[in-house]
């Protein structure tokens, strides 16, 4: 089977047949025929996404190709494929580490009393205090 590089737009399986590059010093995109090998930070699109992509405001797009050609699989392809799976079934799986919890807190007793920062205030006890004043229920004892 052969290694198709696929479109760079979310849900689209269709095969890529341009590349995009940008340069966002000169606020530049450019699609251009599909680059020879992946690029990092480029993007490959497929024939619908390369005549439909759009720039932000303020940016200049190039089109350097309208008639886009989709590329055939080369065998370099399958062979990195078939390297990269070699390769993948060699290594040995490292054992899984067991888990580990940190536990961050302050290194006071945690049986002492807590910190008065963090003590709920108390309020204070209210007295009734007579003024001297008499009231009705004063003068009937």
């Amino acid at each position: 089977m052969a290694l198709m590089r696929k479109c760079a737009r979310p849900q689209c399986e269709q095969g890529a047949v341009s590349t995009m590059t940008y340069n966002y010093r000169d606020a530049v995109a450019v699609v251009g025929p599909l680059s020879p090998t992946p690029k990092a930070g480029a993007l490959d699109f497929c024939m619908y996404h390369a005549q439909t992509v759009t720039v932000p405001v303020g940016w200049e797009l190039i089109r350097l190709v309208t008639n886009y050609e989709p590329v055939p699989p080369s065998a370099d392809d399958l062979t990195a494929l078939a390297d990269a799976i070699r390769e993948a079934s060699q290594k040995e799986v490292p054992p899984p580490a067991p888990a580990r919890r940190e536990v961050n807190r302050p290194a006071t007793d945690i049986n002492s009393a807590p910190r008065p920062s963090l003590q709920v205030p108390v309020r204070p006890r209210l007295a009734i205090i007579d003024g001297g004043a008499t009231d009705s229920l004063n003068s009937a004892e």
